[in-house]
């Protein structure tokens, strides 16, 4: 007989243990009265992280390609040789002319101011390369005065101006500032936004 009346009062407090047990927030999910759904709360800007930052610019300026001096090689990319010349993408920034016909003494001669660039291939006298999101080809003849022969916009999708590549956390755009050309990794302070 007592575990008749133990049985009932286990079926019948059953419900409740459930709704005890259904409503605990173990996951840092705060209900809200009413049967609405769940939200979950942001987790909170760290007080340094390595993450992203935005490179501001102005895209009128970073559709003009030239021709420079010789410049440091600091984030190198894919490479192209044709003839005594070797052609290195300096990532973002362009690519490097390096004179290689004395193979144990490699020589900077030239670096083409492309933002952006990532790829690139020659053919003939032609560089192709993207501007950002656009293929440029660009006319190497004269290397101390490259010309732009043909762009071809939005061809790429390398660059996204609203959210860096990755995720975690980045500093979040601000456009008082100007336009995105570019995304920089760096050590962050409290950076608001996260993907």
């Amino acid at each position: 007989m007592k575990n008749t009346i133990l049985k009932k009062a286990f079926v019948g407090l059953l419900p409740l243990l459930l709704l005890g047990i259904s409503s605990c927030d173990p996951l840092g999910i705060v209900t809200i009265d009413g049967g609405e759904e769940p939200t979950v709360q942001p987790p909170s800007p760290p007080k340094s992280v390595e993450g992203y930052a935005p490179i501001y610019g102005n895209l009128d300026d970073v559709a003009k390609i030239k021709s420079s001096g010789p410049a440091p090689i600091v984030n190198e990319g894919k490479i192209y040789v044709k003839g005594n010349l070797l052609y290195q993408v300096e990532t973002g920034k362009g690519i490097h002319v390096i004179d290689i016909s004395a193979p144990s003494n490699p020589q900077k001669i030239h670096f083409i101011e492309v933002t952006g660039a990532q790829e690139m291939a020659i053919k003939n006298n032609n560089l192709y390369t993207n501007n950002l999101n656009d293929l440029v080809v660009i006319d190497i003849t004269n290397l101390n005065d490259v010309k732009v022969l043909d762009r071809v916009t939005g061809v790429f999708h390398l660059f996204d101006a609203k959210t860096p590549p990755g995720t975690g956390w980045y500093e979040c755009v601000d456009a008082s500032k100007g336009d995105v050309i570019g995304w920089e990794l760096k050590t962050l302070s409290y950076p608001e936004c996260n993907k």
